[in-house]
């Protein structure tokens, strides 16, 4: 539900914000190297307006189109799926200790229809795996286990392709990066050739200063964009592990060797007809 409320309303605005400010700085972008081509004379110092300048425009205008209109915004996409990952992947939603506990009472009462209703009503992995599990109680212990491991390996392939976007983001920032990195020193050498065959250092600076900047914001994308793809991997794997432990103990009340086994299924309580 968090994780739904989420894409539907924050994530939809991050990603208007990303657009309208890659929009806003595009003006910003132009005057700048529009300024460079300006100070980019032999008689003018290199460094003359160094001091004045931003860390903003250091680190974010002279990387070029290819940062604010690429980068930048894949950096807030990997921000906005973190985000995302670290709401919807936690042990609260895979094994919550109170509807664990809630679930455990019931079935120990032998209250069939409240367990379903309880799994239904509740949005957690383990309510989805045990719900598939009963629908197919009037089948068997067997049948209850298939529905219960290709439950819980859905659910676990949804969390995965979740994260995966991450793993595209952080393969693939890098690669911009150096496009980034190849049309500044293109256009270094281009601004030699320009002036005849004489570094104007002016000139230099600015091309070197968008290979620089755009190879910097692809490693600053990919980092944490990887390293969070490979802890939230593992973190699946684990709660995807202890929802399976879980599902084992409450359901192993309804194994053949069980001597509940035997009241378990009844007509009047058979899960199957409730959930018709």
């Amino acid at each position: 539900m968090v994780s739904s409320l989420f894409k539907r309303r924050v994530l939809p605005g991050i990603l208007l914000a990303a657009f309208l400010l890659c929009m806003g700085e595009l003006s910003r972008v132009d005057a700048f190297q529009e300024g460079g081509r300006g100070a980019a004379q032999p008689a003018e110092p290199a460094d003359s307006s160094d001091s004045s300048v931003s860390a903003f425009d250091r680190y974010v205008v002279r990387g070029g189109w290819v940062t604010t209109m690429i980068l930048i915004p894949l950096s807030i996409t990997a921000f906005a799926l973190i985000i995302e990952a670290n709401v919807a992947i936690r042990r609260g939603s895979a094994v919550p200790p109170e509807f664990v506990q809630a679930l455990t009472e019931a079935l120990d009462r032998r209250e069939y229809v409240e367990a379903i209703r309880l799994c239904g009503e509740h949005p957690s992995v383990l309510a989805s795996v045990v719900n598939a599990g009963l629908a197919q109680a009037g089948k068997g212990y067997a049948a209850m286990e298939r529905a219960m491991e290709e439950s819980l390996h859905e659910r676990g392939a949804k969390w995965l392709r979740k994260i995966e976007y991450l793993n595209v983001i952080g393969s693939v920032a890098p690669m911009v990066g150096l496009f980034g990195t190849v049309i500044g020193i293109i256009g270094m050498f281009n601004s030699i050739a320009d002036a005849g065959g004489i570094p104007v250092m002016a000139r230099i600076s600015r091309e070197l200063g968008i290979a620089l900047v755009a190879t910097f914001w692809g490693l600053l994308v990919a980092v944490p964009s990887l390293t969070v793809f490979g802890i939230m991997r593992n973190r699946i794997e684990v709660l995807l592990a202890e929802c399976a432990l879980a599902t084992e103990r409450l359901m192993a009340r309804f194994m053949p060797e069980s001597p509940e086994a035997a009241v378990s299924l009844t007509p009047h309580h058979s899960p199957t007809r409730q959930n018709a």
